[in-house]
């Protein structure tokens, strides 16, 4: 499983060319990032809280969770 946020950052973007979405940073703070998946057609198809700093197993789960409709099941493996 990815662990660090650089790690997870490069294979959001990695997945979302090739299912040719459109990444978006909505909002940040100093420990979490929102990231929006658009389509083609600017419409957000799904959104997941991107731990930066001090991450949690439990904070990776819930964002493989939240955008695994999106780039499949294991994606964060």
């Amino acid at each position: 499983m990815l662990t660090t946020y650089p790690q997870i950052r490069d294979r959001i973007y990695e997945l979302a060319r090739i299912h040719g979405l459109r990444v978006d940073w909505a909002e940040t703070s100093r420990s979490v990032r929102l990231v929006l998946l658009y389509e083609q057609t600017q419409i957000v198809v799904a959104r997941g809280i991107v731990p930066v700093r001090d991450i949690r197993a439990t904070q990776v789960n819930k964002l493989e969770h939240d955008l695994q409709h999106v780039f499949g099941k294991d994606w964060l493996q």
